[in-house]
């Protein structure tokens, strides 16, 4: 029964990882912080009101960061996106700008219409 529940907790987790926002990630960055140091990043290319500024990097290593996209509207987009090292002492240094890329965001589909009865299928 135990691997049953195990084998079933499994596959839910997988399913939730598949449906999961997209996120817009990039490599992680191979840097040693010294104390006080952090590193954020900008994205630029997103609409105004996208917050896309001072992205902290992401905390698992996985990626440098995972910008959640969900809530972007439909439409093509073309993103580049800069790794900022923030000192305390001598401030914010940026890195140039990466290779743009490009992604579409799909939108919903048109809403059913002319709904009505029949008496077949």
């Amino acid at each position: 029964m135990k691997k049953v529940l195990i084998a079933l907790l499994l596959v839910l987790a997988w399913a939730g990882s598949v449906w999961a926002s997209p996120f817009l990630v990039a490599n992680p960055e191979n840097i040693t912080l010294t104390t006080g140091q952090t590193l954020t990043y900008n994205v630029t290319g997103l609409p105004p009101g996208f917050s896309a500024t001072n992205i902290p990097a992401d905390p698992t290593g996985t990626y440098a960061f995972a910008l959640d996209i969900s809530t972007l509207t439909a439409g093509s987009y073309t993103v580049t996106a800069t790794a900022c090292l923030n000192d305390p002492v001598q401030g914010q240094v940026c890195s140039a700008a990466s290779s743009p890329f490009t992604f579409a965001r799909i939108g919903a589909p048109a809403s059913p219409a002319n709904l009505g009865l029949s008496v077949k299928q």
